[in-house]
């Protein structure tokens, strides 16, 4: 899997010529989208951050050097969503019952946490058990890390 995405992240870092976009463009618009709701998502983010880290930070940096244009950064976009639905069919396959809860937990209580320890926790001891997830990612700082409300 993983040898898929370094492949991927090469792909998008060298789109150079318009047979190369093109081809780009067919990966990513083949590549089914992830049907989640928020509070699925919610549920799943911090596990998902640990687990996609790099690919997430590598499509970051392919924004970052491109001016913020994503269509440069296609290859490493598909990449994300395959690392995504990985880490969602695996919290699935392993956790199914435990993430339900939470994510349901999530969606009754209009998604707050402080309502839904018990079943973070249980999902956690899962997450942390079954995937090898610690719980926890590096995050970075950016110029818009700032309260776009100041």
């Amino acid at each position: 899997f993983f040898l898929i995405l370094e492949k991927q992240f090469k792909m998008a870092s060298t789109v150079r010529n318009p047979q190369e976009l093109a081809t780009a463009y067919t990966v990513s618009t083949t590549t089914p989208e992830l049907n989640l709701t928020s509070a699925v998502l919610t549920a799943g983010a911090r596990h998902l951050g640990e687990r996609c880290e790099d690919v997430n930070k590598a499509y970051a940096e392919c924004k970052a050097a491109n001016n913020g244009d994503p269509s440069k950064c296609i290859g490493i976009g598909v990449a994300v969503t395959k690392c995504t639905r990985a880490f969602f069919q695996a919290m699935k396959d392993k956790c199914g019952d435990q993430f339900t809860a939470q994510w349901k937990c999530l969606d009754n209580n209009n998604q707050n946490f402080d309502s839904c320890r018990k079943t973070q926790s249980d999902m956690d001891v899962c997450a942390f058990n079954e995937l090898g997830l610690i719980g926890a990612f590096k995050t970075y700082d950016t110029q818009r890390s700032h309260s776009s409300y100041d």
